[in-house]
């Protein structure tokens, strides 16, 4: 059951009510440090909120980092093994650098430039070898080159 308010209850029912509670409650009004230490709780939480973002970003950077050193790891590889004496090994290599070569990890259009410039020689040297087969062409088997089940056999 609601109480009707009372005289007492009337007066203090005014647009300075809550500043006349505080006073009434304490002696005085709060002290600027006092409003300053209710808000730590809100500091708090968006420092922390803040920490894990650029947690977050650093973990992000620091794999796409990671990812970026294994990428041009597997590219010297790939450049290494396309020039070598072994047919097979060559192969392999331009596979890998064509492979490679549709990667999103590579950056710049300048970065696409070299590999294609490092690459498209040997893969056409391949070819003119009868390996355009091992590369993924289109040769046929009496194109004179190892089809894909002789690869690795001796």
């Amino acid at each position: 059951m609601i109480e009707p308010l009372g005289p007492a209850a009337a007066a203090t029912a005014s647009p300075t009510a809550p500043a006349a509670a505080l006073e009434i409650a304490s002696g005085s009004l709060p002290q600027w440090w006092e409003i300053v230490a209710a808000f730590a709780p809100v500091g708090t939480f968006a420092t922390a909120v803040v920490a894990a973002v650029v947690g977050l970003h650093t973990i992000r950077q620091r794999s796409y980092s990671d990812r970026r050193a294994e990428f041009w790891r597997r590219t010297e590889w790939a450049l290494e093994a396309s020039v070598s004496p072994d047919l097979q090994l060559q192969a392999m290599g331009t596979m890998v650098l064509a492979s490679l070569a549709k990667s999103d990890l590579i950056a710049s259009e300048e970065e696409l430039r070299l590999l294609d410039a490092v690459w498209v020689d040997p893969i056409a040297e391949a070819e003119e070898a009868g390996l355009d087969e091992e590369l993924g062409g289109d040769g046929g088997p009496d194109s004179g080159g190892a089809g894909p089940d002789d690869v690795g056999r001796g």
